[in-house]
């Protein structure tokens, strides 16, 4: 969370580090300046459970040292709150009061003249709205987390499960289509894998919580010291590992995709991930794609259509054409086949031949792919 609010004052969160009032917030502020920016800190990361069994954010005290024990900033609080006409005020080296203000997206005292606030998503003019906190970066960070995605804040566990797609998923989408064209076994038809069938067929089911589903594959807290060895076959075992583990839903989407990465001698064998599935969706079937042994599929689970998942709206509301490239024709559904039957075919239009001159290198190498073309007809015809 970047600090250039309207009254820029950079020397501020760099002293706060060091004058927090208790050890608690010392130490928190202290892990904070040593995360890497690209890291993203939890507001939970120091939670405990209440009375009632359910977890609840945990509580700080001021960063600021020093403070007298009836001043209104030396109150205890929790990642995202903070107080408006408190937490951004302070007094300038003339002990005259100064208020903060929040971001701003222009250099100068003026907006441009067709600044517009509304234009913006709405969590982006929340988090403009929330000002600097002159000595407290922690309180900041979180003020700001929270403003622009509050749902982190209500839910312990909300930033464990995925809901949307990687990035990279149309190429995982590529490998995953090539191992499956190799074929895929299951637990009915493992093929030579009858064995191991146990840590290469992966599973889905539903959870606690209603909008999530859980996938794994292998078998969780394996030890090979303590426990018994494993089925091995040769030739499969040493190079072997879990590249991806997936889900498909009822017209043969992949409708979420994960890449395990090898880790040579140390092999993983327990791989688990949680989404929450697209809306629309009324079967998950859960898949895993070995480096080696190639793919195996699972048993598929009823999933009710009409869970909402905000961030894969893209998905439900794809248009035909990428439909048709995701799914499994055979596998459409009764409204996507009417959907099919109602597309527009692009006309197409005519190429206009173009004449080059007889000695320009366009019209040589036209010559010459018909002098190929030829001569690939004559050796057809003599076979």
């Amino acid at each position: 969370a970047a600090n250039n609010s309207n009254n820029n004052n950079s020397n501020n969160n760099n002293n706060a580090a060091s004058s927090s009032s208790s050890p608690a917030a010392a130490e928190a502020t202290s892990c904070l300046l040593n995360v890497s920016a690209s890291h993203r800190v939890s507001p939970w990361t120091d939670a405990t459970r209440g009375a009632d069994g359910e977890w609840e954010l945990p509580t700080y005290s001021c960063e600021l040292q020093d403070l007298a024990a009836n001043d209104p900033k030396n109150k205890p609080w929790r990642p995202g709150e903070y107080q408006m006409g408190v937490d951004n005020v302070e007094r300038d080296e003339k002990n005259q009061v100064m208020e903060w203000g929040g971001e701003k997206l222009w250099e100068g005292r003026r907006p441009p003249r067709n600044w517009d606030i509304n234009r913006l998503p709405d969590n982006v003019r929340a988090l403009l709205e929330v000002p600097h906190m002159p000595g407290q970066p922690l309180k900041e960070m979180f003020a700001r987390m929270k403003a622009l995605d509050p749902r982190p804040f209500h839910d312990k566990h909300f930033e464990e499960v995925l809901r949307d797609m990687p990035p990279d998923w149309p190429y995982f989408l590529e490998r995953v289509r090539y191992l499956e064209g190799l074929g895929i076994r299951s637990e009915v038809e493992p093929g030579d894998y009858a064995l191991q069938v146990e840590e290469l067929v992966p599973a889905a089911y539903v959870t606690p919580r209603p909008d999530t589903v859980t996938m794994c594959c292998g078998i969780a807290g394996y030890n090979a010291e303590t426990m018994p060895p494993r089925p091995v076959l040769a030739g499969t075992e040493e190079e072997d590992y879990l590249e991806f583990l997936y889900a498909k839903d009822q017209e043969g989407k992949v409708i979420q995709i994960q890449f395990f990465p090898s880790y040579g001698p140390h092999p993983v064998t327990f791989r688990t991930f949680s989404f929450v599935p697209p809306r629309g969706t009324t079967s998950i079937t859960p898949f895993a794609a070995f480096h080696e042994r190639g793919v195996f599929r699972g048993d598929a689970i009823e999933w009710s259509a009409e869970v909402p998942n905000e961030n894969m709206e893209w998905f439900t509301n794809m248009d035909i054409e990428l439909r048709l490239e995701l799914a499994d024709r055979s596998k459409l559904s009764q409204a996507s086949k009417l959907q099919l039957q109602h597309r527009k075919v692009a006309r197409a239009e005519k190429e206009i031949p173009v004449l080059w001159p007889k000695n320009s290198w366009q019209a040589n190498a036209a010559r010459a792919a018909a002098w190929d073309s030829e001569l690939e007809l004559r050796k057809a015809q003599t076979k």
